[in-house]
């Protein structure tokens, strides 16, 4: 059997490169070489032990892009050396929210580097229909970031946002940003409130009319002053910080979204629960993304959104565990760390 080199998290707190098996192929599925693969929050709660989805040992890493190694029966519609984008879904199918058309409600999913082997790996298996072309003129490390620019892009698209709204966006980490560069797409007014002074340049730079430090200035007074103590439209919360998802809703208009894209693992967190049901708000979630793949591509071969600003940190599979400490510990000035091969 043909091996591969792998990242494997044994248990928390230890990660081994090895040797494992190269994953064959089955019917409609295809194999692909890793080029590009980010390092996101979830992996980070998985390498910690504190994922509710992740197990050990496990392969982690769902964010990549690569070339398409070798196809199983039924893969026809990609061949080998084809670049592509990796949508890290494998579902069922025939449920009742995979036929409405919303599998990433699928009762029976499954995602890799979370219940299936994952990215930080030289090969990767995934299931033909989740394969995207990687547009020409798009690198292999934006290609890898279309997984969380598609996560912003099912958000946005679930808050309805209209033209002239004011946004408030609570956080300008990786998903910040992209949540950031929709929200201004979509034709909303965008304030961002972000402690990291560079990353606040980043959201101004992306079209962001406000970029405050909470540390200085308080969010919720800026918001006033500028809606006439009415709230914003919509909060968006993309921290996963019991203080941040308490503040969205003090945020928030009457009859306003509030959108919690972070979360923090807690079974509860403080939520002023009276305000959201007497001032009608909206209180979503989002999971994942359906269908936005190809929008995220299209944005990035047109050059409508700017991804590898983000990229701080380039690091080979043999560092994996240096960049997922990395990313923990915030060292370097870390935005996005990405784990290249070749």
């Amino acid at each position: 059997m043909e091996e591969m080199r792998a990242a494997v998290c044994e248990r928390p707190h230890k990660l081994t490169i090895m040797d494992v098996p190269k994953p064959e192929p089955a019917e409609g599925q295809a194999v692909v070489r890793v080029k590009a693969a980010g390092v996101c929050g979830s992996d980070v709660d998985g390498y910690l032990g504190r994922h509710p989805w992740i197990s050990h040992p496990i392969i982690l890493g769902h964010e990549c892009a690569g070339v398409v190694d070798g196809v199983g029966p039924g893969a026809a519609a990609f061949g080998p050396g084809e670049a592509v984008v990796v949508e890290p879904f494998f579902v069922c199918g025939r449920c009742p929210n995979c036929l409405r058309g919303r599998y990433n409600m699928c009762r029976e999913i499954t995602i890799i580097g979370h219940q299936v082997p994952g990215a930080f790996a030289e090969y990767v298996l995934i299931g033909q229909r989740f394969l995207h072309r990687l547009p020409e003129g798009v690198s292999f490390e934006a290609g890898a970031l279309a997984e969380p620019i598609s996560g912003a892009l099912h958000a946005v698209g679930r808050c309805r946002l209209g033209i002239g709204d004011l946004v408030a966006i609570l956080g300008c980490g990786t998903i910040g940003y992209f949540l950031t560069q929709h929200s201004v797409g979509s034709g909303a007014r965008v304030l961002v409130s972000e402690p990291d002074a560079r990353k606040r340049r980043a959201a101004l730079d992306a079209g962001a009319l406000w970029a405050v430090d909470p540390e200085a200035e308080d969010p919720a007074q800026k918001v006033m002053e500028l809606t006439g103590g009415l709230g914003a439209d919509c909060v968006m919360e993309a921290v996963g910080d019991p203080e941040t998802i308490r503040q969205s809703v003090a945020l928030a208009r009457k009859g306003g979204t509030v959108l919690l894209m972070g979360w923090t693992g807690n079974e509860t967190d403080p939520l002023d629960c009276t305000r959201v049901t007497l001032d009608e708000m909206t209180l979503l979630g989002t999971m994942g993304f359906a269908w936005d793949f190809p929008v995220t591509l299209d944005l990035l071969a047109r050059g409508k959104i700017d991804a590898e600003r983000i990229i701080t940190h380039r690091l080979p599979l043999e560092r994996a565990e240096e960049a997922l400490q990395t990313l923990h510990e915030k060292r370097g000035g870390v935005w996005k760390v990405m784990i290249v091969f070749d």
